[in-house]
């Protein structure tokens, strides 16, 4: 589980400071989609990113499984990333030269689960498609490799900023059927970050962002 408690950014901006979060609380538990929403510059990339370890909030904390992230070291928090984190961004970020199996199989070697790899593109939707290079699959297609790759890793925490800003609507649904459908693994939080309204429609729980607030903190 996660709790996040009074967190806060801020930037500084000329003479002055942007409130990216203000003292925000909330908790997001496994097996749930939680979908996070807001227009730009609500704060939800930013709280994406203390949740990831990929920033440090300047207040407040954040406690997974009970432990308080913001508080740990440059080392440690690089190995939470590594081993507790999956990450998925709008632009694919897949290695040209790899086809869909051995990208995923890299992910899959740091945590020793090289043997999974075959189960895991199934699970996508990828069977027939495993040997395929990225220039020989569809956008969405490639979204699901990259998805495929953060879950090789297994983590306690799958992390989404806008998975499907760059696919068409009908493609973008059954990505986030898909990342429904991953939410329901065993001890695995999936979060999403989007300004797509609709997807509140399959989301276990939705935060609504504005100006750095929680405006509404609700489960369906």
């Amino acid at each position: 589980m996660i709790e996040i408690i009074n967190a806060e950014r801020r930037y500084k901006s000329g003479n002055g400071e942007i409130v990216a979060l203000n003292k925000i609380s909330t908790k997001i538990e496994p097996n749930e989609l939680t979908v996070i929403l807001g227009p730009s510059g609500s704060g939800k990339s930013t709280l994406l990113n203390l949740l990831g370890g990929m920033d440090r909030s300047d207040g407040g904390s954040i406690l997974v499984n009970g432990e308080d992230i913001s508080k740990y070291s440059d080392k440690k928090l690089t190995e939470y990333r590594r081993r507790q984190v999956g990450f998925v961004f709008q632009f694919y970020n897949l290695v040209d030269k790899l086809n869909a199996f051995e990208n995923v199989g890299i992910a899959a070697k740091l945590t020793g689960g090289d043997n999974q790899v075959e189960k895991i593109l199934t699970e996508v939707g990828l069977e027939d498609r495993m040997y395929n290079f990225p220039n020989q699959l569809s956008g969405g297609e490639m979204q699901r490799v990259a998805i495929a790759r953060a879950v090789a890793k297994t983590p306690n925490l799958l992390l989404c900023d806008e998975p499907t800003g760059a696919l068409d609507v009908a493609t973008g649904n059954k990505i986030f059927e898909l990342l429904k459908k991953l939410s329901k693994n065993e001890n695995t939080a999936v979060v999403v970050v989007t300004h797509n309204p609709e997807v509140a429609e399959i989301a276990d729980h939705i935060i609504r962002l504005r100006d750095g607030n929680i405006m509404t903190d609700e489960r369906a």
